[in-house]
């Protein structure tokens, strides 16, 4: 998924000793995202933390922070981004002070930003700002070769979480490489860990996986008259 791209990224770059700090943008209220952003001073509002707040960007200074579902930010505050970018300086909710910043800035998103930059939800200038090294992330659906490494990876790391030792049938094997993955990896994962801590015998069979998935490859198996082919998948 794209965190993990990110990650990969920041463990990479020059900066893999300064912080690396993620913040999901649609996660946020938008009265709080100015100072999630960029913090307050003492007193700049009524029932704010004595001796203020510093923020993301404050905090990462020198580092890398990881702009989850940017598109989702507001305009309002697209505008504030893109001076800080611009500028490398950041104000405090209740402060005239300016606070230089030298951060990387990752941003990743699911929404198609530059149809938003022609509808006029998204700020064509921060576009093009954020937009210099565009790397796409394919879902799972458009990449099979990765779904069943992916499955061996979540299965390690659960087994290993759980002290277990389960292994997957070829028949589930099969199922999970065929199905469509509307979830992306965060469904693959959430699966995965479920029939490890939901099973009773060390071997997952077909039994074991939901009922969804079932019916939608049997539906697939039943229009092409062929089962779905792991081919060189496993």
């Amino acid at each position: 998924g794209k965190e993990v791209l990110a990650k990969y990224i920041y463990n990479n770059s020059l900066r893999n000793d300064k912080p690396f700090i993620k913040i999901n943008c649609g996660a946020i209220p938008e009265s709080l995202i100015e100072s999630e952003f960029f913090g307050y001073a003492d007193g700049a509002f009524t029932g704010a933390t004595k001796g203020g707040k510093i923020g993301i960007f404050e905090a990462g200074n020198n580092g890398t922070l990881l702009l989850d579902e940017v598109g989702e930010l507001p305009l309002s505050m697209q505008v504030k981004l893109l001076r800080t970018l611009q500028d490398g300086e950041i104000e405090k909710i209740g402060s005239s002070k300016t606070i230089k910043v030298d951060v990387r800035i990752i941003a990743a998103t699911n929404r198609d930003l530059q149809d938003m930059v022609e509808k006029g939800t998204f700020r064509e200038d921060l576009f093009y700002r954020l937009n210099v090294v565009p790397l796409r992330v394919l879902p799972l659906r458009e990449r099979r070769s990765s779904i069943i490494p992916t499955v061996e990876y979540f299965m390690k790391v659960f087994n290993g979480k759980y002290g277990m030792q389960k292994i997957l049938s070829k028949e589930v094997l099969r199922y999970l490489y065929g199905y469509c993955w509307p979830g992306n990896v965060r469904e693959l994962k959430n699966l995965v860990e479920r029939i490890i801590i939901t099973t009773s015998g060390d071997e997952i069979k077909i039994n074991d996986i939901p009922n969804h998935i079932i019916d939608v490859m049997d539906l697939h198996k039943n229009k092409s008259g062929t089962p779905t082919k792991l081919s060189d998948a496993v």
